[in-house]
């Protein structure tokens, strides 16, 4: 039972990391090379979807890794498993306090209401 919670607990965090590097390094680059406000479209359909999965799949991988490490608190290794959540706390504060302010102004924003694009406005 230990190795199937291990294993869906690194992979739920591995995809939620994948996601975010995703976005930042692949998305992001795609969606300032579009033409015009379609860019800023881009983005504020995916602040709104993301918006929604990203907090529960947060908070979810937050809960598994405690639960990995309070099932797990007489092996070895377990420092590292609540090494990793004290990191995902971490993450989860600042997401908060920085990413999710940015997150609601921008899914928010139209081709009117948005700031200027490159599209020379």
């Amino acid at each position: 039972m230990l190795n199937a919670l291990q294993v869906l607990t690194t992979v739920a965090v591995g995809l939620m990391v994948g996601v975010e590097f995703s976005v930042s390094f692949v998305v992001n680059p795609i969606l300032d090379a579009l033409p015009g406000d379609s860019g800023q479209l881009g983005r504020a359909h995916g602040g709104r979807m993301l918006g929604a999965v990203m907090p529960v799949w947060y908070v979810s991988s937050l809960v598994l890794v405690a639960i990995w490490a309070v099932t797990a608190r007489q092996d070895q290794g377990t420092g590292l498993v609540v090494t990793a959540g004290a990191l995902l706390v971490l993450s989860v504060v600042m997401s908060l306090l920085l990413l999710v302010p940015i997150n609601n102004r921008n899914k928010t924003w139209t081709p009117r209401t948005g700031p200027p694009t490159g599209s020379g406005r």
